[in-house]
């Protein structure tokens, strides 16, 4: 169950990475003049390269960045192949943004036609792709999804729609739209999925109260980047849609602003219930209590900590008590609650 609420693998990437895949073996070697440019692209094979063995996971990339494998939030330096799937990653949701803009709202948009909407726009685009065969590209409505002026055969239509825009995504990071994520580097090597896919945890009144930074007990991690840099993404099981949707094309369209208000486990046992969860934030609301942002790190890194059930459990590992007595009253802890306590402290030793 712990590795179930940490899933932060793209699932609609596993359905359409291999159609990358094919595309750029198909433009080998073609004949459509404009298919094998893209093909000899040196940039495009390197990113269809780094898809083709990418695992679908989300990982930040960064030494920044809060992923499953940090575990009880304890940062670590990022590996190898997480390096490799964080690249792979940022790719990937930004190629999804442009497919789908030069596919899906190519027709649409021109016409003043409402757009799909995320879930909707993956969807047509899977049934586009999988129907291929039988439909070439046309949808019900008789509208032609793979429309390039030009090109004959619709296979060929396909394919350079589906490398053009992984073309344009490499344009797109390289350029101003990222900048402030990626520096207009042309590398692949800086397209850091952390860079992008962060967290603030917004708070009504905003300013210092609003995390990063919460009264500089969490200052922003990442220069020029607001927000906690952490993994997951659209549709992964461990919630973190991006507030830019699917169509998502710049440096901030990628954070996300809600995900699990808490996570939960637990197992019933013949001797109780062993129970832990996972909750962002802190447990005290008061800034600059040791326990204001406590739960943070954990949440963050989807580590989680026992759940106490019982009285027993609770007293024992009491780190402070507060009492609130009414004005003028005493401070008077009940003689049947004592007696309570000592009653099954005797009863436990017997």
């Amino acid at each position: 169950m712990r590795r179930i609420q940490a899933d932060t693998a793209l699932i609609d990437a596993e359905v359409f990475v291999p159609y990358i895949v094919q595309a750029y073996a198909n433009a080998q070697g073609s004949a459509e003049p404009a298919l094998a440019a893209l093909a000899a692209n040196a940039r495009l094979s390197e990113a269809v390269a780094r898809l083709s063995v990418w695992d679908f996971t989300t990982p930040t990339g960064i030494p920044e960045g809060y992923d499953a494998t940090d575990t009880g939030g304890s940062l670590g330096a990022p590996s190898a192949h997480e390096v490799d799937a964080s690249v792979a990653a940022t790719l990937y949701n930004v190629w999804r943004g442009q497919f789908i803009r030069n596919t899906i709202d190519a027709p649409l948009a021109p016409a003043g036609l409402p757009l799909a909407e995320d879930q909707h726009a993956v969807a047509a685009l899977r049934n586009l792709l999988e129907r291929f065969p039988a439909n070439q590209g046309v949808g019900a409505s008789g509208l032609n999804f793979f429309n390039v002026p030009g090109v004959a055969s619709a296979g060929d239509r396909r394919d350079i729609l589906i490398l053009k825009s992984l073309a344009d995504t490499l344009d797109l990071l390289a350029g101003e739209a990222f900048a402030r994520a990626f520096g207009l580097s042309a590398s692949q090597d800086d397209y850091r999925w952390g860079k992008l896919h962060r967290i603030v945890f917004s708070h009504p009144l905003g300013g210092p109260f609003s995390v990063p930074s919460g009264f500089g007990l969490w200052p922003d991690p990442l220069p020029g980047l607001a927000g906690i840099p952490v993994d997951g993404g659209f549709s992964t099981i461990d919630v973190g849609n991006p507030v830019g949707g699917v169509r998502g094309a710049d440096a901030d369209a990628f954070m996300f602003d809600h995900g699990p208000a808490h996570r939960f486990i637990s197992e019933a046992r013949p001797d109780g219930v062993r129970a832990e969860m996972s909750s962002p934030l802190g447990t005290s609301g008061v800034p600059g209590d040791s326990n204001y942002l406590n739960l943070l790190p954990g949440w963050l890194s989807n580590t989680g900590f026992p759940l106490l059930l019982n009285d027993d459990e609770i007293s024992a590992a009491a780190v402070s008590v507060s009492k609130f007595v009414p004005a003028g009253k005493t401070d008077r802890t009940s003689v049947a609650q004592k007696a309570t306590r000592r009653g099954r402290a005797e009863a436990a030793v017997r």
